[in-house]
């Protein structure tokens, strides 16, 4: 019985952390879409991971297309520059990318990998996008526009969290061995208990047999 509390214990602790570590897993390789447009003719759409951490490589995914299949777009040029920031206020770049430049195009799609600095500050890396195209003899742009890319981790605050967690569990752990040997002791409590009250009441038994048995013992007759 004890060994089979015992194993039930152990796996249930095994599919907390597996759970919380597969939770872990999949927030760091989600992404999301940051950035579309659709204008002019032309589809522009940007997607990166919802989160990152300092020392790490995020993959950017740039994807352009003309709206209508019949019709080229000429792109004269499609940047987009990101930025951090470094001890809580200086702005850094962290890449320059030119994703087209003098192309007629009605699809094209590339991914880019940005590196972040060790020193990055947690919170947002941004973008900043600008563009110019012609579409249906017409000229077309996108002013510096700004969007939020992804969250940088505050690495330090995980750990803690992870930390917390660990303790989390293993409080939980020490409440239900206690828990299962608070019962275990209940139980050879109730047993003693039932013992003892078949041990008074034989003895009670045996001391009103043994009066009556005096009582009735025929009395000693004289010659």
């Amino acid at each position: 019985m004890k060994f089979k509390k015992l194993f039930s214990m152990v796996f249930c602790v095994f599919l907390l952390t597996l759970t919380f570590s597969g939770t872990v897993l999949s927030q760091s390789e989600e992404t999301k879409n940051v950035y579309s447009l659709d204008y002019g003719g032309f589809l522009i759409d940007i997607v990166a991971p919802v989160q990152s951490s300092p020392g790490s490589n995020i993959t950017l995914n740039i994807a352009t297309e003309a709206k209508y299949a019949d019709a080229e777009v000429d792109v004269d040029y499609l940047d987009v520059l990101i930025y951090g920031i470094k001890d809580a206020k200086n702005e850094t770049s962290l890449a320059k990318i030119t994703h087209i430049k003098n192309m007629s195009l009605s699809f094209y799609e590339a991914n880019y990998y940005i590196s972040i600095p060790n020193d990055i500050s947690p919170g947002l890396i941004y973008g900043i996008i600008t563009s110019e195209w012609d579409f249906a003899d017409a000229h077309y742009k996108v002013t510096p526009s700004g969007f939020a890319l992804t969250y940088i981790q505050n690495v330090e605050l995980e750990e803690l969290r992870a930390e917390f967690n660990q303790l989390n569990a293993t409080y939980y752990d020490s409440l239900y061995n206690h828990t299962a040997v608070e019962s275990d002791l209940e139980v050879e409590l109730g047993s003693t208990r039932n013992l003892m009250y078949i041990f008074v009441a034989t003895t009670v038994v045996a001391s009103i047999t043994v009066i009556v048995l005096l009582m009735r013992k025929p009395k000693k007759v004289w010659i």
